[in-house]
């Protein structure tokens, strides 16, 4: 992935990340639908939304850590 990408999404708010990926959850949701119902493989950019929703989840996580550390050295 591009450093740019990365750095577009250390650039965002908590509250827009936690936006974004639950928009990737309902685009994962609706593709699962339509993959049972109408028989449509799931294709490549279900894996995308899949990693998109782990590097959202990773800088989450990262930032909850440095708060907490912060928090316990003062």
């Amino acid at each position: 992935m591009k450093k740019s990408i990365k750095q577009a999404l250390r650039a965002k708010t908590a509250d827009e990340l936690a936006a974004e990926a639950g928009q990737l959850r309902g685009e994962q949701l609706k593709a699962r639908i339509s993959t049972t119902l109408e028989g449509k493989r799931l294709g490549i950019r279900t894996r995308a939304n899949r990693r998109q929703i782990a590097r959202i989840q990773t800088i989450l996580r990262e930032r909850e850590l440095a708060d907490a550390k912060k928090a316990k050295a003062n």
